[in-house]
């Protein structure tokens, strides 16, 4: 039988609900109930089946709830029900979401303000990407306290799908150093992602993937007609032409460049190894830079993305080599491989490769490296790997190694 607002307001513990602690049920009909306490306190509770169990959930009492607003807000659960949403998890996001001081990400934004003072600027960049993309959208929602280590463990698992161990241990540790942090702060009693990032499989070792140096004419003449974006296709060319690694590109500024020497100055706290690294400009590469230029797509960053005018995410040109149909063949490192390679198999001096390259091996070269080292020799290697890039792309090849690559080696001395 239906409740009334006169039935109601006369109930009372029964002497069972006092002896036994347990609340008096009253149904008023579709899954919404009347619990009455041994306190006396009178709380709705929705009943409710989600994946095939048997769920009750407490949407408020007497004293804030009358009858119609509780059958109003029994039926919008059941809505969600039929929805597919859960009424537990969301609850608990509009709980976070009036208490924004306890959620993950409020927690979490504060903590990445912190480390953006004294983080290289890649490196915070790289790190604050991954988070909103697989961390945020999972967890940021939540109340700090909620997140359990299979949600945890769960952001993880997703981005290791997705060939990334290494990622994926990354950004565990970076999610139980911000629980770290919230208990400094007394915001969390406890680090759900302690320990799991041995549930990790580790990553295959093995070389970077690329193309051999005969498949590159057809690799060149995939990048030229590529109709994606225009800076994406050309940081693909500077990246053939310079051999840099992709997240010293992503963070090339206009400012770095010296057009009096013409070469690249990469300051030391944007370098793998922390040296400056100096990269010598073609007039290949200088005719790109005035390209860019004249696209009016000049800014801080010679290659950004012009959407959010920050630089490129680190998938952008692995990406663009993906839709090319170069997946699990040829990688933004695979340049670097295969310059060295062939480099070195056409007899340059391997100091100056490795030079150029910026290796930070503890070896000699290390050890009394200096940005200017073999400059010289390096412009002129630079220029004339930059002609072999040219004649390959025009298929002036012959089957086995570049025949005018060739001529020239034999000058470089």
């Amino acid at each position: 039988m239906p409740l009334t607002q006169t039935i109601i307001n006369k109930l009372s513990p029964s002497d069972t609900a006092l002896q036994t602690k347990r609340p008096d049920k009253h149904s008023d009909g579709n899954g919404l109930q009347l619990w009455v306490r041994y306190t006396g306190v009178k709380s709705w509770i929705c009943a409710y089946r989600w994946q095939g169990k048997q769920q009750t959930l407490t949407i408020g009492t007497t004293d804030t709830l009358k009858l119609q607003q509780a059958r109003q807000r029994n039926l919008e659960i059941k809505r969600m029900i039929a929805e597919g949403i859960d009424p537990k998890e969301d609850k608990k996001q509009q709980q976070a979401e009036r208490d924004g001081s306890q959620s993950f990400d409020t927690i979490a934004q504060a903590w990445y303000s912190e480390r953006k003072t004294y983080l290289a600027a890649s490196t915070f960049s790289r790190n604050y990407s991954a988070y909103m993309r697989d961390v945020k959208p999972a967890i940021g929602h939540k109340n700090i306290n909620d997140v359990t280590p299979p949600d945890v463990l769960a952001i993880g698992k997703a981005i290791e799908k997705r060939g990334a161990s290494d990622m994926a241990k990354r950004t565990i540790r970076e999610i139980g150093q911000v629980f770290k942090y919230a208990i400094r702060n007394g915001l969390a009693m406890h680090n759900p992602a302690t320990d799991l990032t041995e549930a990790i499989k580790p990553r295959k070792a093995g070389n970077h993937a690329r193309i051999t140096s005969q498949q590159l004419p057809k690799l060149l003449q995939d990048i030229e007609a590529y109709g994606g974006d225009m800076l994406v296709k050309l940081g693909l060319w500077f990246m053939c032409y310079t051999f840099v690694r992709t997240q010293e590109l992503r963070f090339m500024e206009w400012s770095e460049i010296d057009y009096q020497a013409n070469v690249w100055r990469v300051p030391a706290e944007k370098m793998k190894a922390k040296r400056l690294h100096i990269v010598p400009l073609s007039p290949q590469v200088l005719a790109m830079l005035e390209q860019i230029k004249a696209l009016g797509f000049s800014d801080k960053y010679v290659f950004f993305n012009p959407s959010t005018r920050k630089p490129y995410s680190s998938h952008a040109f692995l990406n663009a080599l993906k839709r090319m149909g170069y997946q699990g063949r040829m990688t933004g490192h695979g340049f670097r491989g295969l310059a060295s390679t062939t480099l070195h198999e056409q007899g340059f001096m391997h100091e100056a490769i490795e030079l150029q390259l910026a290796h930070e091996k503890e070896n000699k070269i290390s050890k009394a490296y200096n940005g200017a080292q073999h400059l010289p020799y390096r412009t002129k290697m630079m220029n004339e790997w930059a002609n072999f890039i040219d004649d390959a792309y025009a298929g002036k090849t012959d089957n086995i190694i570049y025949a005018n690559f060739k001529q020239q080696t034999q000058k470089h001395g």
